[in-house]
């Protein structure tokens, strides 16, 4: 995998937004601060998909989706 640091990176940023919300349920902050960590949670896992789809797939992968 070409992009393996960044997408750990990326993976890592997704993990303190979890984080994050936990110490928001916790301590009942405003229902527009969930909602606005969330955002920024399914923004990570956008860009996360979106460098995986750009990696070249391996032959493995290639031959299993034919099937």
């Amino acid at each position: 995998m070409k992009n393996r640091e960044t997408i750990n990176r990326k993976l890592e940023k997704l993990d303190h937004i979890l984080i994050n919300l936990q110490r928001i349920v916790n301590t009942q902050e405003s229902l527009s601060t969930y909602k606005e960590v969330i955002g920024k949670g399914q923004d990570v896992v956008d860009e996360i998909r979106s460098m995986i789809e750009r990696e070249p797939r391996s032959a493995y992968e290639q031959n299993s989706s034919i099937k």
